[in-house]
């Protein structure tokens, strides 16, 4: 079976409803391409399932027994036999269910894959069985990324081999906005949706992503971008130098001097205080400069409030109408949405403007 263009896929959010929705019954082995956040599906997982306890497994530092259990001694009938303790990650003394994730399992050894045999099936490891109602699912690269990710047949015959396809731009920017991603980084991504396409897509000649074979030593991925929003939320701390060159250390040269023309643009914008201060004269972006509007647009979910949506819809009434629309969009999709749509202001421009809504 081809690892280089698996289809069908499904997204993160799917794969995750799968393991809440029918991980009692079987186990689910997703592959899918690097830093895509495939390891993040625990904790949205724990999230969803607090009545379950998270128990993360990085399979490549196992060894056979941190599976199987350490054996010792016990007298029994006046026998001395041996028996396994189980690791204490299993919480097979607990009433609790557990939802275990073994991640890179790719990566482990034949000998520790052969011991996730019965878990995988059955929730057991050697006489012991996990609690009641326990989930058990694992991650992997795909084969075709040369990572050394091989996963034996009579593992994947145990349940179920899902593909999980990269997020794409609407996707992520859905993300980022919920989870403290820098609206510069945001407002690039928008601008720039093929920063996330994926090779297996069958695109080529993409300078913003990997390729297996080539020797691009970074480049976009879910998690570099995020690697680089942490960059960027400290920029005022640090030279213009170590900025791109940090920069294009998490998402490669070409993304990392675009994000650093990005900052540089916004730089030139009025600062927050100025826009929901003087809103009918602090200056707004023309037509033409793509970047100050999508910065504009995305710093303002970012750092509005109650007090301040008013005032920035006069401000945002003032950029030209498809980034007022972008504007509207994404707020709705985002945390911000209740502040939105209970604000009048905002209520009034989504009526004259429904058709942008």
């Amino acid at each position: 079976m081809s690892d280089v263009k698996l289809a069908p896929s499904v997204s993160l959010a799917e794969a995750t409803d799968l393991v809440q929705y029918t991980g009692q019954q079987l186990s689910y082995l997703f592959l899918g391409e690097m830093g895509i956040g495939k390891s993040a599906m625990l904790t949205a997982l724990g999230a969803r399932m607090p009545e379950y306890d998270c128990v993360y497994a990085e399979v490549p530092t196992f060894d056979t027994g941190d599976v199987t259990g350490i054996p010792h001694t016990e007298v029994i009938n006046g026998v001395k036999v041996t028996r396994f303790a189980p690791n204490y990650m299993m919480h097979v003394h607990s009433d609790r269910p557990v939802l275990f994730m073994a991640d890179e399992l790719g990566k482990g050894s034949r000998p520790v894959q052969n011991t996730f045999l019965r878990l995988f099936h059955e929730r057991k490891i050697g006489e012991f069985s996990l609690p009641k109602g326990s989930i058990v699912f694992a991650t992997s690269n795909l084969a075709a990324e040369g990572l050394g990710d091989h996963v034996q047949d009579h593992l994947r015959n145990r349940g179920s081999v899902v593909p999980i396809r990269k997020p794409n731009a609407i996707e992520w920017v859905s993300w980022a906005m919920a989870n403290g991603i820098h609206p510069i980084v945001i407002a690039w991504v928008k601008r720039f949706p093929m920063c996330l396409d994926s090779y297996t897509n069958g695109i080529e000649g993409n300078a913003y992503i990997f390729y297996p074979g080539k020797t691009t030593k970074a480049f976009v991925t879910p998690r570099s971008l995020q690697n680089a929003s942490h960059i960027m939320w400290q920029r005022d701390k640090i030279t213009s130098n170590a900025l791109i060159v940090a920069l294009s250390g998490c998402v490669g040269d070409s993304a990392g001097r675009d994000l650093v023309s990005f900052a540089e643009t916004n730089d030139r914008l009025p600062s927050w205080d100025l826009v929901v201060t003087t809103p009918s004269t602090a200056a707004v972006p023309t037509a033409q400069d793509f970047a100050a509007n999508f910065i504009t647009v995305f710093s303002a979910i970012t750092l509005v409030e109650r007090k301040t949506l008013t005032p920035f819809m006069e401000y945002c009434q003032r950029l030209p109408k498809e980034y007022q629309g972008v504007f509207a969009l994404n707020i709705l999709g985002s945390p911000k949405r209740s502040i939105a749509i209970s604000n009048r202001a905002f209520v009034v421009w989504a009526t004259q403007n429904e058709w942008m809504v």
